[in-house]
């Protein structure tokens, strides 16, 4: 019966909300016109790199705004951040519904991801279609983007092999979209009603016909964050504990217990290693534990690099990871320096670097250099700049 009564309020102010927007499209005209730069926004699951997107955009001469409706306890550092009054008794349910008039009436183009809008919709990892439908009528180019459990199902991430995200998880249906049918229902709307859809690394799998060279996980290494991502190159040389850092978000998709037990043996037999865990602290915090690494531990099951191994590198750091298809997953695979290692043979992949604690500082050197040249701001930009020319969509500069 609840699950009636807030389907039945949903569907109101769906209609209520739509209702507002065809009266005040005049409004959006006057609004638009004689605007300096067109307004981009980008909004929904609040991934730390969503704003790090947007000024990026800037830089193509677009006034870029990051918006979410709830944080994490990584960041909440976004232009506009609606949580404070999501959490309103009653009220907050209204939070999205007044944010999408406020959208269809301002926004020029939108960028999501692939498992919500600011509508609510009546399934997890899914869009509420006709929220999407609007905004092709009022000519807003949509753009979606991936972050991964928005795409990832079941059945086509056992077929990569093993490991992969399914080996330890025991959230199927809460973590990821997870049913196949649904999650390429899902999709194969999201293609007609979206503009373009982005993709990169092992989420290419689920995502047919999406454009995969974007590597949009830019790190801001500008001015403002010279301080905050200023390079710690390991030195080593043996006579200390060489100290491993990882930090998952979920240690049963990162493969957390493999590194524990093969940290736990290598110290059995008298190697000098030692693992710190990040957990639960917000990125500035953390970042400053990671610069005490020598080397960062990314995962071991995904089969695909996240954020975290970006900023390691960033550090001038050495990163483990298993990465299941290099020359396809990777940005430049050649140049590279990351370090492949599989979850099999965790130990030895971690013995070789104990034992050749000199070789991490050159690995260092070029993990920062890579990320210089292929994940500065500046960099994205100019992949987002030719995506949007090969699009066809209007640019600023």
């Amino acid at each position: 019966m609840r699950s009636s009564a807030r389907a039945f309020a949903i569907a109101l102010l769906q209609s209520a909300t739509l209702c507002v927007v065809v009266l005040l499209l005049p409004l959006r005209a006057i609004r638009t016109l004689g605007r300096s730069a067109p307004f981009s926004l980008w909004t929904g699951a609040p991934i730390v790199n969503m704003a790090i997107n947007a000024r990026a955009e800037r830089l193509l001469g677009f006034d870029s705004k990051s918006l979410v409706l709830h944080t994490y306890y990584i960041t909440n550092a976004f232009d506009y951040d609606l949580s404070r009054w999501r959490a309103i008794p009653i009220l907050g349910h209204l939070v999205p519904f007044v944010t999408y008039v406020w959208v269809c009436l301002n926004v020029d183009r939108l960028h999501f991801y692939c498992d919500r809008g600011i509508l609510p919709s009546h399934r997890a990892f899914t869009f509420n279609f006709l929220e999407l439908r609007i905004y092709r009528w009022l000519g807003i180019p949509v753009f979606l983007w991936t972050y991964g459990a928005d795409v990832r199902s079941r059945i086509t991430t056992k077929s990569l092999g093993k490991p992969n995200c399914c080996t330890d998880c025991t959230r199927i249906g809460e973590a990821c979209i997870c049913e196949d049918g649904a999650a390429f229902d899902h999709y194969k709307k999201l293609s007609r009603l979206a503009t373009a859809i982005f993709s990169m690394g092992d989420m290419i799998e689920y995502t047919p016909g999406s454009r995969n060279d974007l590597f949009f996980w830019p790190v801001d290494l500008g001015a403002e964050n010279g301080e905050k991502y200023r390079p710690a190159i390991p030195h080593s040389d043996g006579t200390r504990s060489l100290r491993i850092v990882h930090a998952p978000n979920h240690r049963m998709f990162k493969g957390t217990r493999f590194l524990i037990k093969a940290v736990a043996e290598l110290k059995k037999e008298g190697f000098p290693v030692e693992l710190v865990l990040v957990e639960k602290l917000p990125n500035i915090e953390a970042l400053q534990i990671y610069r005490s690494a020598d080397i960062i531990f990314d995962q071991c099951l995904v089969g695909f690099h996240g954020f975290f191994a970006l900023e390691g590198m960033a550090l001038g750091k050495p990163v483990m990871c298993f990465i299941r298809k290099p020359q396809e997953y990777l940005l430049n695979y050649e140049e590279c320096p990351l370090i492949n290692i599989h979850a099999t043979t965790l130990k030895q992949d971690i013995l070789k670097l104990v034992r050749n604690p000199q070789q991490l500082g050159a690995i260092g050197q070029a993990s920062r250099r890579y990320i210089e040249k292929y994940y500065s701001m500046e960099a994205f930009a100019k992949r987002l700049q030719s995506a949007y020319r090969d699009l066809g969509v209007s640019l600023c500069k």
